[in-house]
Parts: C-alpha cells; sequence; structure tokens
C-alpha cells in the first residue's frame, strides 16, 4: 500500500530565497518513506499559497504516489552524489539535461526544530489538480516535521532547475541531517 499518510525520514537542505519569487530550494534524501528510500530536489512557491511547483525525484514510485496522492507534479531525474553528509555535491539529470549541480556545506551544532509552533496555513500545500486528474478540484495537504538543523551553504553551481537561482543568494540555508515527515491524507479545496 503506497496510499497516504506517508511517514518519512531523512536528510537534506533548505534554502529561502526572497525578491520577486519568494520561494525554498529543497535537496532531500529519504531513508524511508511510502515507497522506500529515494532523493528529490523541489522548488516550494512561498508567494500566496505554500506550492510546489517544480519537483524531480529519483524513483518511478515516488513520481507515481506523489502525483496521486497530493498532486504533486513530480518527474523522474537521475542524482549523482559525491562526498559525505554536510559536504557534498549532487548533479540532477533528466534525459541527459542538467537540472542542476549543486554544493553543500554544513557547520556548527545542530538545534532541535519542529512544525508544531508553524501555523497551518504556511506548512498546508495547495496543490492544482494535474493534468491527469479526474477530479479538476486543487488538494490541501498539511505537513508535520520535527528534526535538527545547522547552518549550511548550498550553492547552485549549474542547471536549469530554477534558471533564477544561479544569480541568486539564499537569505537563509539550513541543513537538515535528520528529520521525521508525516504526509498525510490530502483534503479537498472547497470550491
Amino acid at each position: 500500500m503506497t496510499g497516504a499518510p506517508w511517514n518519512l525520514s531523512g536528510r537534506g537542505v533548505v534554502a529561502v530565497y526572497g525578491g520577486r519569487e519568494v520561494g525554498a530550494l529543497m535537496l532531500v534524501r529519504y531513508a524511508q518513506s511510502g515507497v522506500g528510500p529515494y532523493d528529490e530536489l523541489l522548488w516550494v512557491s512561498l508567494t500566496g499559497k505554500p506550492q510546489v511547483t517544480r519537483i524531480v525525484v529519483s524513483t518511478q514510485q515516488s513520481v507515481v504516489w506523489g502525483r496521486r496522492n497530493w498532486a504533486i507534479p513530480k518527474s523522474r531525474a537521475d542524482f549523482a552524489w559525491e562526498g559525505v553528509p554536510g559536504r557534498e555535491q549532487v548533479r540532477v539529470t533528466q534525459d541527459g539535461r542538467l537540472l542542476a549541480y549543486l554544493s553543500v556545506q554544513a557547520w556548527g551544532p545542530s538545534v532541535p526544530v519542529t512544525t508544531a509552533v508553524v501555523p497551518a496555513a504556511w506548512r498546508t500545500l495547495t496543490q492544482p489538480p494535474l493534468p491527469e486528474a479526474e477530479d479538476r478540484a486543487s488538494l490541501l495537504t498539511t505537513v508535520s516535521a520535527s528534526g535538527w538543523v545547522q547552518p549550511a551553504r548550498l550553492s547552485v553551481i549549474g542547471g536549469d532547475v530554477h534558471p533564477a537561482l544561479l544569480h541568486r543568494r539564499p537569505l537563509l540555508t539550513v541543513a537538515v541531517p535528520d528529520f521525521r515527515m508525516m504526509f498525510p491524507l490530502a483534503r479537498v479545496r472547497p470550491a
């Protein structure tokens, strides 16, 4: 069974950007999920209601069930990692095209964090219907998570996952060396 909810665990990095398009670039390595381990690179638009607008993952199972469960527009890509956690580089390619070449460096002590103190509206994804959806309603998913964060630097060395990121610096970047997250059953947005 790969339907919702999913309880996920893993590690990653989150870089928050300001400017015309406020959002977050996230690079994640899931050790556990509803479909087993997989890697993920995504852009969450934070202008208005939070929405995943671009996302690639390393397994087809994650593509299928992420689209079906939460209307997240996942597509498949290949992830090539070098280095060790906290000091690594990753190349993300799709059909031979470089989507992202990223460098991550984390340092300093880790501190605990939880989304329990964040208003639900700020952690609720509003995903419009995908082209294959039978129901033309948006889906709402209120995510919860806890874990540890530490200061980090994420450098976008190349690629076109989000072209503006090559020329912008994040306002805040944190490494998340260990987290637990829950993606519940999505709710249909009232018309």
